[in-house]
């Protein structure tokens, strides 16, 4: 008999198989207990090793031993009429067959007999219009099987510190997917919300709306890391693609690129899409100066004073040690905007301080990356705060064309279109945004603004409940619940679900909402003194609903020791005119804008929050009340130039009702003004105290319409007192106090 004849007959090769199937099998047992439990990352390389080093002794005794009726005996003493050895091949036979069975449905049948990719009819569409009941947000169809979500690799390092290590590997991968054409990918912090929780793919998958996950892990010993991943199709749970990677930590740039490159092969392959072949590789730097932008860009996502502060830090580190990584630069620049006092950011360092660092350090970043998609973003920002719209949304839709998924880039085109009035593209930019990211806050909150901005107030609500929905944060939870409420008009309901969150966790904008809110209701001591404010905003609060003349007081004291605050000039500006000080006012215009409107609107326009106008109407009220009557009409014509370019961008919110009727107060007809307010009341439902206490509407207290109205909105107002147990205001509340100090 031939050797191969032999071979077949001592049934070296179904063992062999069998030995093969049974080794695969023990393989992934073991990565998967090594995961689970934390083992070290050499185990499952050493039951891989093992396993290959007992297979040719595995074969070695099939060849040399025989199973026989009396025990294991040398095949050499067995007679071959006495051998069963074809017996023992028939069992091996079924062994094998219901092994291959096993593993092939085990790796094909849940492709064919799952339920399906979701769909709107088996998931419950997250994109319809409001009026079905459902999110008002476009997003692409479900059905996409171009699409991916990069989950939070888990953090498997045996200290737990490499928490930031493991994000910044995924959002690299995110960024570096979302740049393929074709490819739809999940944002970054809609992804990121399932970080450390056990969801069901399938719920994964209709929540954030795409086909496949990526998933894995990041273990780092010494300069050592071990990358698991593994890309998974939603609709039934099958493995397209794994891999496990043991590299240097000097090559994590290579991993994370040959991780996006081998899942384009998989979804090319396994499910016949059309997406271009090849990836943009991830940009190198030194690991140390990586591991320090990747923890500083967190602290910057979390927009924290301190915390950002603490990001500054770290990006001078990561550039001290490599001067030529250009995400570092890109990343500061925005750290120093975001950290100054310019409108919509979080610090008080004088914009004309931060502004130029800023300048460099963009300018650093292009020349050394010109197709970085960030420094193109915060390009645009700077351009749009210095007043070049063109510019800015120049270099924001550049930096979109480079990265897709630049949630920052995307939401400063949004506010550079309204402040050039265009609110109804900026609310398709937003909407845009949301399809990419559902959850990600900025464009939530911004959504709802300017959803209430052209008219659509069940929109804005609808954006609300969908972020509830999506949401386990119960903080943001509370927040847009309240939100919801405001729109409503039910405030005490708005109070109560922003006061059960903790004031010391309560977020700033949660704080300034809950400040708005007691406001409406007249607890304006509880309006400044709320707990959470920022020190800029009690002090504006102050000038709003309390005492003007002691925040005159202090603003003064800010703008002597800087007078460039652009934002302290404008609560100056306020406070003057709530306290009547029109000559101080007069004097402030002619001094710091040279009498000059032009100058004024330019330097205030940027200082007012979006889609609010400069304070024309505080200078027209000085003007009118120290003789300047020629001023006082060009003025108001400047007022009610800016409402109007509102209304041609698409604004229908009832706020311009309100701005309207403020014109035609200081312009002298009263019908018109009572008749604006009362269609904002019946729109909204909310007119509360400071409304009718402003001084545009001192020339009302006599139409019998505007009394009505007062009523009116006292009643409603201690209507929702009344559910806090608060008693009621007496209508003096509603009365400007300069009238009833006689002045």
């Amino acid at each position: 008999m031939s050797f191969l004849g032999e071979l077949k007959r001592r049934n070296v090769f179904r063992v062999a198989g069998v030995y093969t199937v049974v080794g695969w099998l023990l393989v992934q047992v073991a990565a998967t207990v090594e995961e689970a439990i934390a083992l070290p990352a050499w185990f499952d390389a050493v039951v891989l090793s093992f396993l290959v080093i007992v297979f040719p002794i595995a074969l070695i005794f099939a060849w040399a031993f025989e199973l026989t009726p009396d025990g294991i005996k040398r095949t050499s003493s067995v007679d071959e009429d006495e051998s069963i050895t074809a017996q023992t091949g028939s069992k091996l036979d079924v062994v094998l067959i219901i092994s291959f069975l096993l593993f092939a449905g085990a790796m094909v049948l849940p492709r064919f007999l799952g339920e399906g990719a979701p769909t709107a009819d088996t998931l419950g569409s997250p994109v319809a219009a409001h009026d079905a009941g459902s999110d008002a947000i476009a997003q692409p169809p479900a059905g996409n099987v171009a699409s991916i979500a990069v989950l939070p690799f888990a953090d498997l390092s045996a200290a737990g510190d490499q928490e930031y290590f493991a994000d910044g590997i995924s959002e690299e991968l995110l960024n570096v997917l979302a740049k393929v054409k074709g490819m739809q990918v999940a944002g970054r912090t809609s992804s990121f919300a399932f970080k450390g929780r056990n969801e069901d793919l399938r719920e994964i998958g209709r929540v954030l709306n795409v086909a496949n996950i990526l998933e894995g892990s990041v273990r780092t010993e010494g300069d050592k890391v071990r990358v698991t991943a593994q890309l998974i199709q939603v609709s039934d749970g099958f493995h397209l693609w794994s891999e496990t990677y043991d590299r240097d930590l000097t090559s994590i740039f290579a991993v994370q690129d040959d991780i996006a490159q081998q899942i384009l092969t998989a979804m090319k392959t396994e499910l016949q899409i059309d997406v271009q072949d090849a990836i943009t590789p991830a940009t190198r730097t030194d690991i140390n100066a990586y591991g320090l932008f990747l923890e500083a860009r967190d602290l910057i996502a979390s927009r924290d004073v301190a915390k950002m502060t603490r990001a500054r830090a770290l990006l001078d580190q990561a550039i001290t040690i490599d001067p030529a990584y250009a995400p570092a630069y890109a990343a500061r620049a925005q750290v120093h905007l975001l950290l100054s006092d310019r409108p919509s950011s979080y610090g008080d360092i004088p914009h004309h301080v931060s502004r130029p660092k800023a300048v460099a350090d963009v300018e650093k970043a292009l020349e050394l990356d010109p197709d970085l998609a960030h420094a193109h973003a915060v390009q645009g920002l700077l351009d749009n705060d210095e007043g070049r719209p063109d510019a800015a949304r120049a270099s924001l839709r550049r930096a979109l064309e480079l990265n897709p998924n630049s949630l920052d880039a995307r939401n400063w085109l949004a506010l550079a279109l309204v402040d050039t009035g265009e609110f109804r593209a900026a609310l398709e930019q937003l909407n845009a945004l949301l399809a990419i990211d559902p959850l990600y806050g900025p464009a939530v909150n911004n959504g709802m603004i300017y959803s209430d901005e052209v008219g659509d107030i069940e929109g804005a609500k609808d954006i609300a409940r969908a972020y509830i929905r999506r949401s386990r944060n119960p903080t943001t939870t509370a927040f847009y619940t309240a939100r919801i409420a405001v729109l409503e008009g039910r405030i005490a309901d708005a109070i109560v679900a922003l006061e059960s969150v903790p004031g010391d966790i309560r977020t700033g904008r949660g704080a300034q909402w809950l400040s708005y809110s007691y406001g409406f209701l007249g607890e304006f001591d509880k309006a400044v003194n709320t707990v959470g404010l920022s020190d800029s905003f009690k002090l504006q609060r102050q000038v709003e609903v309390g005492d003007p003349a002691a925040a005159i007081e202090a603003l003064q004291t800010k703008l002597a020791l800087d007078p460039d605050i652009v934002s302290s000039q404008l609560s100056y500006i306020q406070a003057l005119s709530i306290a009547g000080e029109d000559e101080a006012l007069v004097a402030f215009y002619q001094d710091v804008y040279s009498g000059d409107l032009d100058t004024f609107e330019t330097r205030l326009r940027g200082a007012s929050a979006r889609s609010v106008v400069p304070p024309y109407r505080e200078l027209a009220l000085a003007m009118q009340a120290t003789g300047h009557t020629d001023d006082v009409q060009r003025i108001l014509q400047r007022l009610k130039g800016a409402i109007d370019a509102f209304r041609a961008g698409g604004s229908r919110s009832g706020l311009r009702d309100r701005d309207e009727a403020r014109y035609w107060a200081v312009a002298g007809d009263s019908d018109k003004s009572v008749a604006l307010l009362e269609r904002f009341y019946d729109k909204r439902l909310s007119l509360g105290p400071t409304d009718f206490r402003d001084r545009a509407f001192d020339s009302l207290q006599k139409h019998p319409g505007f009394l009505a109205l007062r009523e009116r909105a006292r009643q409603r107002v201690n209507e929702e007192r009344a559910l806090m147990d608060w008693p009621p205001l007496e209508i003096e509340v509603f009365v400007n106090p300069l009238l009833l100090n006689g002045q």
